[in-house]
């Protein structure tokens, strides 16, 4: 079946990213499938599921801000950083309401952030889980991320925990964040995540989302190629211009913001679409308003 777009999924804690695409898949009889922004099997939530053709796409949507909401466990700390990993330290310290409010405000902008062993971040090409699983210390840089607001929604000193909710960049390790805020707030203190739960990625959010156990009904939540980005970063080629681009030729495309890019990592690129509103191409700017096409679809 061929099926062109994308499907929002409010993925539970359990199953892989990869088996709520392979779910969804199935549901809709696609044979290919592909997500944006890995969930993990303890973390809940919002999951952009890319079908067909549009699997080519998933590069360019652009995803922030993230949102999330986590819940920090206090009086341990885990080696994933999560409920999920084993146990590496214990204390009884727990961190006070205002102790915590005060730290959060470090965390405020751009921040520098060292994501946890158990990532997938590259050393040497090797992803870091697979090193750390195998004993090997991994030497992971920091890295820049911004933090554009963060809330405390709860703190239960007799639970030993707090709720707090994020809006982020995209490379932003919550898990992390988390660490760091209880140490920020008492360097004795231990926590993990005990909860996590992305609500928002860009334009996409859980109010669109189909839940995974009504899965076989996917195709409700149907998302076309031409809706999943915004107006202002995609175009209508004529028939003259949908030859040339098929061809490989660039073409000249008038009246666009050449300064907002559409990728997160820069770049001035547009999805182009034909006159019947199919998928023609993903183009880049080269010069001025001269576009060539970065992938075709014709």
């Amino acid at each position: 079946m061929n099926l062109d777009g994308f499907i929002c999924v409010d993925k539970p804690v359990g199953p892989s990213s990869f088996s709520a695409v392979r779910a969804v898949c199935k549901a809709l009889g696609v044979s290919k499938g592909g997500h944006a922004g890995t969930l993990d099997p303890m973390a809940s939530g919002l999951l952009v599921v890319a079908l067909g053709r549009c699997t080519r796409l998933l590069e360019y949507l652009s995803l922030e801000p993230k949102e999330y909401e986590f819940t920090v466990a206090f009086g341990a700390s885990t080696d994933t950083f999560d409920a999920a990993g084993r146990v590496t330290a214990r204390s009884g310290v727990i961190p006070t309401r205002g102790r915590l409010i005060e730290a959060m405000k470090g965390f405020s902008g751009e921040t520098e952030q060292v994501p946890p062993q158990y990532s997938a971040v590259k050393t040497g090409g090797v992803p870091a889980y697979r090193m750390a699983r195998e004993g090997v210390p991994v030497d992971i840089k920091p890295r820049t991320v911004r933090v554009y607001s963060l809330e405390m929604r709860g703190y239960d000193v007799d639970g030993r925990c707090a709720d707090f909710a994020v809006s982020c960049s995209g490379g932003t390790y919550v898990r992390t964040l988390a660490v760091d805020i209880t140490k920020a707030a008492n360097v004795e203190a231990e926590g993990h995540i005990s909860r996590l739960r992305r609500t928002r990625a860009g334009r996409f959010d859980l109010s669109n989302a189909v839940d995974f156990g009504d899965i076989s009904n996917a195709k409700n939540y149907f998302i076309n190629a031409s809706d999943a980005f915004a107006q202002d970063k995609i175009t209508v080629i004529s028939d003259e211009q949908k030859v040339n681009v098929s061809m490989g030729r660039g073409i000249v495309i008038d009246g666009f913001d050449f300064a907002h890019p559409l990728t997160e990592s820069g770049g001035d690129v547009l999805v182009a679409f034909d006159a019947t509103g199919t998928l023609a191409a993903v183009l880049k700017r080269a010069d001025g308003a001269l576009y060539h096409p970065d992938k075709v679809f014709i």
